[in-house]
C-alpha cells in the first residue's frame, strides 16, 4: 500500500505480487458498500470459506478504473473497461489476493502491530523536512486517495503477510550461472555494420501517370484520403457578460469596495539596502568607528572579512525588529551605525528610498466597479444555469430557452474535432476551450450535453444536430494529394530496387564500397549496438534483426524512414562481462526476478487447485 505513495520500487515482491501489492491498494477500504439490488445476494467471487460479493468485487473495479482514467483523457467507460479486459484483471486480482490471505492463515502467520506502525513510519513519503514522521502528511496523503487510516493500517498489515508468503516461496532464489552467463552474452553482444542509404527523395520525380493509373490507385489508397467525421451542433452559451444584465453597480457599492480593498491599493515605503553582519560585539565597535569616518560599506566589508549582501527592496515586515528603525530613518546613501539582532550585528546600507503610494477611490473606481459587475455576473451565472436546466428539464429547446433568457445561440453547419470547417478554416464562432470540442465530439446525435463550464469564458450547453461520418474525399478534391502519394510511392519502390542491386552485387563478392560509389552513394560505419539497437544507433529493425542473424559480411536490406537500408555486418564484439559488471548484475537480476515470479505463479495455481476458487460471473454482467 505504502508503494502506491513512492516514485518506483526495485523490490522484485513487488514488481511479481502486480496486483497482490500494486492494484490491491486501490481496494483500500472496499466493504459491504452496496447490499441488493443491483447485483445478486450470493457471492460473485468463493476462495474456499471466503466470499467476495459482487458489490466488493466492482466497487474495485471502479477504483482500477479510475486509476487508469488519465492515460484514456478520462473518457474510459465502464463497458470500454470490460472489453480491454480490466474486469477480468480485476477478478484475477482479488482471487490472487485472497488465496495469499487464506494460505498465510493456514500457515499461521501473522505480524503486529507495531511492525506495521514501524514500517508506515519509516516512509519517506510522511516524512516531513526535517525527516520526521509526519502524521499528517499521511492525513492528507488518504484523504486525498479516499481511504480512512483505520483501513491503510488493516491493509498494510494485511500486505505485509501476503509479502512473508511470497518472500517464503521467491526470496532467496538465484538464477543459476549455466543459465544467466550463456544468456549475458547473449544479451550484450554487440555488432558493427556498415550501411548505405537510398534515399527516396533522391530517386527521379516520376512523370505523372495516366488518368486510369491515378484512378487506379485512387481507389486502392481511398482511405488515405479521408475527410474526417463533421457535425452540426446548436449550442447555447452562459457567459458572466450575460448574467450581468442589468446588474447595476452604485457609487456607494464602489465606495464600500474600496474601503475593503483598501490594503490593495497602499504599497508602504521600501527601500534597497545591503549589509554586512559580523559575528561579534568588538568587530561591531571597529566597524563603528569606521562609519563614523565615512568609509563606504564596501571598504568595511573588506577591512573586517565580511561580505555584503545585497538584499534587494524591503519593506518594514520583512526586516528584524530592531533593523526597522534605524534602517527606514536613514537617508539615502547612509549607513548605519552596528544595530543587534538575534543574526549579530548589522551594518546597512540604504542604496534607494521608494516613498509610499496611495491610489485614492477616483483612481481606481473604475476598476473597482468593473470587479464588482464580475463578481456579481459570475454568482448570478450560478443561478442562470439553474434556470436554464429548469426550462429544458420542462421540455423547452435550447431555440426557446436562449429567447427566453435572452441568450446567446450558436450554430455550426458542419466542423471537425479541431473546429474547422470543411474547408480547413477555423470556425470563429466556436469557443477555443478543449472542453467544447470534447464535448461536441462526445455526445450522441439528437441528444443535448450537460452544462459545462468553458475556461474562465462561463458555460456552454450543446446539441448535435447531425453526424457526418467520415468518407473518402473525391478524386477531384484530391488529385493534387494523390499525385504526390503516387510519386513517392514510386521514388520509394525505385530506392527499393536500387537496394536490392545493391545487395545482389555485394552477395555476389564485389564490395559494398565499390557498389555504393558507382551508385554515388555514401558508405557509413555505425557504433557499436545490441540487439536492443543503442541510443543513437538509427537502424531499421530488420538490419538489427539480420545482423544478428549472420557472420560477418552479412548483407541485407530494409524500408528506413526515408527510403531503403542497405547493411554489411563489419563486426562481432563479444561481451565481457568483468569489464561491464553492473551490466551483467542487471542480467542476472532480471532473470532471479523471472525465476521468483514463475514459482509465486505456481503457488498461486496450487492454491487454487487445493482452496478452491469459484466465481459467479453473471452477477458481474450489470453495467453501473
Amino acid at each position: 500500500m505504502l508503494d502506491s505513495f513512492r516514485n518506483a520500487s526495485k523490490s522484485w515482491v513487488i514488481k511479481l505480487l502486480f496486483g497482490l501489492l500494486i492494484v490491491s491498494f486501490l481496494a483500500w477500504g472496499v466493504g459491504d458498500m452496496i447490499r441488493g439490488g443491483l447485483f445478486g445476494r450470493g457471492p460473485a467471487i468463493e476462495v474456499g470459506g471466503r466470499e467476495i460479493s459482487a458489490a466488493e468485487v466492482m466497487n474495485e473495479f471502479k477504483r482500477d478504473m479510475d486509476a487508469l482514467q488519465p492515460q484514456f483523457g478520462g473518457k474510459l467507460t465502464s463497458a470500454d473497461a470490460r472489453r480491454l479486459g480490466l474486469l477480468d484483471r480485476t477478478i484475477d486480482t482479488m482471487v490472487t489476493r485472497t488465496l495469499i490471505d487464506e494460505a498465510a492463515h493456514r500457515l499461521g502467520l501473522a505480524t503486529s502491530d507495531q511492525a506495521v506502525v514501524d514500517k508506515v513510519a519509516a516512509e519517506p513519503a510522511f516524512r516531513n523536512e526535517v525527516g520526521q514522521f509526519d502524521r499528517d502528511l499521511l492525513r492528507r496523503a488518504l484523504g486525498r486517495a479516499g481511504w480512512s487510516e483505520d483501513e491503510f493500517m488493516r491493509q498494510e498489515k494485511a500486505n505485509i503477510v501476503r509479502s512473508q508468503v511470497a518472500e517464503a516461496f521467491g526470496g532467496g532464489v538465484a538464477a543459476p550461472g549455466m543459465l544467466t552467463e550463456p544468456l549475458i552474452h547473449w544479451n550484450r553482444e554487440s555488432r558493427i555494420a556498415e550501411t548505405v542509404s537510398v534515399k527516396a527523395s533522391a530517386m527521379p520525380l516520376p512523370a505523372s501517370p495516366d488518368a486510369a493509373t491515378l484512378e487506379a490507385y485512387y481507389k486502392t489508397n481511398s482511405t488515405s484520403f479521408m475527410a474526417p467525421e463533421f457535425r452540426a451542433v446548436t449550442a447555447l452559451l452562459l457567459r458572466p457578460i450575460d448574467a450581468g444584465r442589468g446588474i447595476e453597480i452604485t457609487d456607494d457599492m464602489v465606495a464600500e469596495a474600496y474601503k475593503t480593498r483598501e490594503d490593495e491599493f497602499h504599497t508602504p515605503e521600501r527601500r534597497a539596502i545591503t549589509q554586512v553582519v559580523l559575528g561579534d560585539e568588538a568587530v561591531a565597535e571597529k566597524a563603528a568607528e569606521m562609519v563614523k569616518s565615512g568609509k563606504d560599506l564596501a571598504v568595511i566589508a573588506k577591512d573586517l572579512s565580511a561580505s555584503v549582501v545585497d538584499l534587494g527592496l524591503v519593506e518594514k515586515s520583512d526586516l528584524p525588529d530592531e533593523l526597522i528603525g534605524p534602517v527606514f530613518e536613514a537617508k539615502q546613501g547612509a549607513l548605519t551605525a552596528p544595530v543587534k539582532s538575534a543574526l549579530g550585528w548589522h551594518v546597512v546600507k540604504v542604496t534607494q528610498v521608494v516613498p509610499e503610494t496611495i491610489r485614492g477611490l477616483d483612481q481606481v473606481k473604475d476598476q473597482l466597479a468593473k470587479d464588482l459587475l464580475n463578481e456579481k455576473s459570475v454568482d448570478r451565472l450560478s443561478e442562470l444555469a439553474n434556470q436554464v436546466e429548469d426550462s429544458l428539464g420542462g421540455g423547452s429547446t435550447l431555440e426557446e430557452t436562449a429567447t427566453r433568457f435572452q441568450l446567446p445561440l450558436i450554430r455550426v453547419a458542419a466542423m471537425d474535432a479541431k473546429g474547422r470547417s470543411p474547408a480547413g478554416k477555423v470556425i470563429a464562432e466556436v469557443p477555443t476551450s478543449e472542453s467544447f470540442l470534447d464535448v461536441a465530439f462526445h455526445t450522441e446525435q439528437g441528444t443535448e450535453s450537460q452544462l459545462t463550464e468553458i475556461d474562465n469564458e462561463g458555460m456552454f450547453l450543446l446539441r448535435v444536430d447531425s453526424i457526418t461520418p467520415p468518407q473518402p474525399k473525391s478524386l477531384a478534391e484530391v488529385r493534387t494529394e494523390v499525385l504526390a502519394a503516387w510519386q513517392a510511392e514510386q521514388r520509394r519502390d525505385a530506392a527499393k530496387e536500387l537496394a536490392d542491386k545493391i545487395v545482389e552485387k555485394v552477395k555476389a563478392g564485389e564490395s559494398l564500397s565499390k557498389v555504393a560509389a558507382a551508385h554515388s552513394l555514401k558508405v557509413d560505419t555505425t557504433a557499436p549496438f545490441t540487439r536492443e539497437g543503442g541510443d543513437g544507433i538509427k537502424l531499421p529493425p530488420a538490419i538489427v534483426s539480420a545482423m544478428f542473424d549472420g557472420k560477418t559480411g552479412a548483407t541485407a536490406s530494409a524500408a528506413s524512414r526515408d527510403g531503403w537500408m542497405v547493411a554489411q555486418l563489419d563486426k562481432v564484439i563479444a561481451f565481457d562481462p568483468k569489464a561491464d559488471s553492473k551490466v551483467a548484475d542487471q542480467i542476472r537480476q532480471r532473470t532471479t526476478n523471472a525465476i521468483a515470479v514463475d514459482l509465486v505463479d505456481q503457488l498461486v495455481a496450487a492454491l487454487q487447485a487445493n482452496i478452491g476458487v469459484k466465481v459467479d460471473r453473471s452477477q458481474l454482467a450489470h453495467e453501473e
